[in-house]
């Protein structure tokens, strides 16, 4: 959403600002998912740390450095901790057996999501600042490709995230139906 009023909201904040913000947002969206598919407690602490060290790095590098056309320092460094926290969701997958499909579970989806968004935005993302203009112009709406198959295995995800929902309902919910056994 923030792509589409680019232009506006450059001018509003400053194309530092809005840098900042954007990169800012992204990461925590994405590092905030990939917490929540993560239940083991020490990747869980070790997201924190990570993410903690990420928006110190951050606030120094828009204060203290410069850029051309795009922020390709920390979208870099935003994109190998995402790829740790996705390594991370993999490994807890692994030692977990159970008897579900994992492409059955919601967390899965969104986790595929995230590392094929970054598998494809990377390069573009990292190469924007040194490419001339020209080709950039020219080949960076490939990048767009990524954003639609995030967006479509979200929704993946969350088909599976209803269907889970619906078939564990929580505890209050059993409260609130009445007890109609008749033995």
């Amino acid at each position: 959403m923030l792509n589409y009023y680019y232009d506006d909201l450059k001018v509003f904040f400053g194309k530092r600002t809005y840098y900042f913000i954007y990169t800012y947002l992204e990461y925590f969206t994405l590092s905030s998912v990939l917490f929540f598919c993560i239940t083991e407690k020490k990747f869980r602490k070790i997201i924190v740390v990570l993410s903690s060290l990420f928006i110190v790095f951050i606030g120094f590098f828009y204060s203290f450095a410069s850029f051309k056309r795009l922020d390709s320092i920390p979208i870099g460094v935003e994109s190998l901790f995402l790829l740790i926290f996705v390594c991370l969701f993999f490994i807890e997958s692994l030692k977990s057996a159970s008897n579900y499909l994992i492409f059955e579970n919601s967390s899965f989806w969104f986790v595929l999501g995230i590392l094929i968004y970054i598998a494809i935005t990377f390069f573009f993302n990292i190469l924007a600042s040194s490419l001339d203009p020209t080709i950039l112009v020219n080949y960076f709406h490939y990048s767009y490709f990524g954003d639609i198959l995030k967006n479509i295995l979200f929704a993946i995800a969350i088909y599976f995230l209803s269907k889970e929902a619906r078939s564990n309902p929580n505890k209050k919910e059993l409260e609130k139906v009445p007890f109609l056994d008749m033995y």
